[in-house]
């Protein structure tokens, strides 16, 4: 359909520009003509013999080259050809005549009673021509009358198709971006928790194997924080899953305000959420994992019934340059989860990997701190 639609188009353009000015200049000066060689017939009483038959033959030939000149110009326009060809026995006929006619004006030399037929002649002649050149005209001007119409009407198709393109690339360019905004939604989705908008267990993961990779890379620690509710199934069978669905969205909206942006907070199932901490060390995971169990216990949920705030138990463990994989790191984060539940909930725990470096006892890292300020005292008081 698009060959046809551009074969017509093209068609049409070339029509619709087609310059009839050379043709329609000919067709005027052959009926000039025409009134000429009457008039010279008129004229041949007055004039020598000679004279007279020169006259007469410079016209006709000068009408035959007009006639030429015609016929030349329309097969220069192979769009006016078909509509012209009614015309070709008369182009012809005509032709005839003319060259009847010079050789009568030869013979009417020696024979002066061929005078009055060669103007009789001349006279048919000059109708001929002028009823030919006549037709050749309306028809141009009825074919200039419908290039109007096909300019007109290319005009409005071409309008049309660019209203058309104009409406197809808008429509395009909206399907494009409504399929990327559901492909965005789709996405987020996959990699999100619909309760919480946090991160979920699938996102977690791929995050976690790219960040134990440059871990390994890099040769920095890299820590994992597993925290949990308490008593979370009490609350849902006390107050009603919605309620418990509310405690879960604000506290993810703390856990969210207070992690830094390079972590990665996740929820992984029904009250249980996880932190992935890259460069981090186990000391600074079990400060930052302290906080945010003393910040959730002190946090006072809007919109809830409940007679006392949740608290939360949290595991940590910490891989030193990358060299486990996700699920053994989740292994010891979930160990020393259960290890802080075990002990009386709303705690901090941790477990290390064999051969990682254990964290200072917070007692005897005070303790450290003392001897070394006493000696810096001493040392002070002998200089």
């Amino acid at each position: 359909m698009s060959a046809v639609m551009g074969s017509y188009l093209y068609s049409a353009c070339q029509k619709a520009s087609a310059d009839y000015t050379t043709l329609i200049s000919d067709i005027v000066l052959a009926q000039q003509a025409t009134p000429q060689l009457r008039a010279a017939l008129e004229e041949s009483s007055r004039l020598p013999d000679s004279e007279h038959i020169q006259y007469i033959d410079y016209f006709i030939s000068l009408s035959k080259q007009h006639l030429n000149n015609i016929q030349r110009s329309i097969e220069r326009h192979r769009y006016l050809i078909a509509d012209v060809e009614y015309l070709n026995t008369h182009f012809s006929e005509l032709n005839s005549r003319l060259s009847e006619l010079s050789q009568q004006a030869q013979e009417a030399q020696q024979r002066p009673e061929l005078r009055a037929p060669l103007q009789r002649m001349a006279i048919e002649v000059g109708g001929a021509q002028s009823w030919l050149y006549n037709q050749l005209l309306e028809k141009v001007r009825a074919i200039s009358v419908q290039q109007r119409l096909v300019m007109q009407r290319l005009s409005i198709a071409v309008s049309a198709l660019l209203v058309l393109m104009v409406s197809a690339a808008i429509t395009l360019c909206l399907a494009v971006i409504y399929l990327q905004r559901q492909r965005n939604i789709m996405h987020r989705l996959m990699l999100t928790d619909e309760l919480t908008g946090l991160y979920n267990r699938r996102h977690l993961v791929n995050v976690a194997s790219a960040a134990l990779i440059q871990a390994q890379r890099d040769r920095v620690p890299l820590s994992l924080l597993l925290l949990d509710l308490d008593h979370f199934k009490q609350i849902n069978d006390n107050y009603g899953h919605p309620t418990g669905d509310e405690v879960l969205r604000q506290i993810s909206q703390l856990l969210r305000q207070l992690s830094r942006p390079a972590d990665t907070l996740a929820r992984i199932g029904g009250e249980e959420f996880c932190l992935l901490m890259p460069s981090t060390a186990t000391h600074d995971a079990l400060q930052a994992a302290d906080r945010l169990r003393r910040e959730i216990e002190v946090n006072t949920l809007s919109g809830t019934d409940l007679h006392a705030h949740p608290t939360v138990s949290i595991g940590v463990t910490t891989c030193q340059s990358g060299s486990l994989s996700f699920e053994q790191l989740y292994s010891f984060a979930d160990k020393a989860l259960y290890q802080a539940k075990a002990l009386g909930r709303n705690r901090v725990e941790s477990l290390l990997p064999p051969g990682a470096p254990q964290p200072i006892p917070r007692h005897k890292l005070a303790l450290i701190f003392s001897s070394a300020n006493l000696a810096t005292l001493k040392r002070q008081l002998f200089e």
